[in-house]
């Protein structure tokens, strides 16, 4: 989702049917053996499977290289998986008669609006399911030449200022087009209708509603350390892994709305069948609107802060990936197996496309197993 920022990191750093799946034990041992396996490419993974009936974790490899062993606690970067949460806090505010979808932007954030590329004329929905047309603040090399410079994190006022004047992709509404300051700018209307911020908001209204208790939102927060129980993050350079977990967490700092989710696999796993599954964080009318899924070359792509996709044995799936400087993620909810399922690693899937490739087919031999 990134990429394009990491290629300066790199740079920087180098100068069933409708019942429940029930895996058994053989189909837990084959899964563990992959992410053993999987060491070779990877310092560390973490896997959770959530249904009606069981909520287990898998690990492999270390938190901390030559250190600290994965354990299933480790809290992992959640990237664009962040999104999600995001998307849900709008809703919940559309339902307390606060945020109104199909108003403009310049309702909630005027002066924004007027250095924005269609700023007066997109809608809080278009932000929400990336038909904005707006650029992205990964477009501008400015941006990338201040990130290697620092410090970090940005300022929101710094982050806006790369796409302000920049010209719009297309008209909005007239196409899907991924963009990270779409939810930037949707966290910054949620801090002008709650009396605390989007930050507070979040944690207050979902997940400690929810009971995730090894989930935090650290995005625009004056943190200087990651939470305890935070994995380090790698970006393999030249066969081996660099520390980049400084980089990571400033990044991550920097980029509210669209990051900031800091958790275990398996709090993130029951997020997604909670929201999916028992339906119980959104209203029905809420969530049905969230499922409302755009087009993109004739498949449906994006709902509200939901990514739409078919594993390559054809299972349908909704939920989010996410990856950074330093770690990777697949998070996913699968309606016809009553199933969510988690994988997560501490090395970097951004620059490196084998890394990514790496990852993506690790995502999908777990799957085969786990819900064949």
């Amino acid at each position: 989702m990134k990429k394009f920022l990491l290629l300066a990191v790199v740079t920087f750093i180098t100068s069933c049917s409708n019942d429940d799946s029930k895996p058994s034990p053989d189909k837990k041992a084959l899964a563990q053996q992959k992410l053993e396996a999987a060491l070779s490419n990877f310092p560390g993974l973490s896997l959770s499977v959530k249904t009606a009936s069981e909520n287990y974790a898998l690990i492999a490899g270390n938190a901390v290289i030559n250190e600290k062993p994965m354990a299933t606690s480790a809290l992992h970067y959640m990237q664009s998986i962040s999104k999600t949460f995001t998307a849900v806090a709008v809703l919940k505010l559309k339902e307390e008669g606060k945020i109104n979808l199909d108003a403009k932007v310049n309702t909630y954030l005027p002066d924004i609006c007027n250095k924005l590329p269609n700023g007066n004329i997109i809608t809080v929905r278009q932000l929400l399911n990336m038909t904005s047309g707006l650029p992205d603040y990964l477009d501008s090399e400015e941006f990338l030449d201040d990130l290697v410079a620092g410090p970090l994190p940005m300022t929101s006022e710094q982050v806006l200022s790369y796409v302000y004047d920049q010209p719009a992709k297309f008209a909005p509404g007239a196409s899907f087009g991924y963009c990270n300051i779409n939810y930037h700018l949707l966290a910054i209307i949620i801090d002008s209708v709650t009396p605390n911020g989007h930050r507070r908001y979040i944690t207050d209204k979902i997940i400690n509603v929810i009971g995730l208790s090894n989930t935090y939102y650290i995005a625009g927060s004056a943190s200087t350390d990651a939470p305890q129980g935070t994995t380090a993050n790698y970006l393999e350079i030249d066969g081996t892994f660099t520390d980049v977990s400084e980089l990571q967490f400033g990044t991550v700092l920097t980029f509210i709305g669209d990051d900031g989710i800091v958790a275990s696999v398996q709090d993130i796993a029951g997020f997604y069948y909670k929201l999916l599954h028992d339906k119980t964080v959104l209203s029905p009318i809420s969530l049905e609107e969230m499922k409302v899924a755009v087009n993109y070359q004739g498949t449906p792509i994006y709902g509200l802060g939901l990514h739409f996709y078919k594993s390559n044995s054809g299972l349908q799936a909704i939920g989010h990936e996410g990856s950074g400087a330093g770690a990777g993620a697949y998070a996913f909810y699968f309606p016809s197996k009553n199933t969510s399922v988690v994988l997560c690693t501490n090395a970097g899937t951004l620059t490196d496309t084998i890394k990514e490739e790496q990852l993506q087919a690790l995502w999908e031999q777990i799957i085969d197993i786990l819900l064949e």
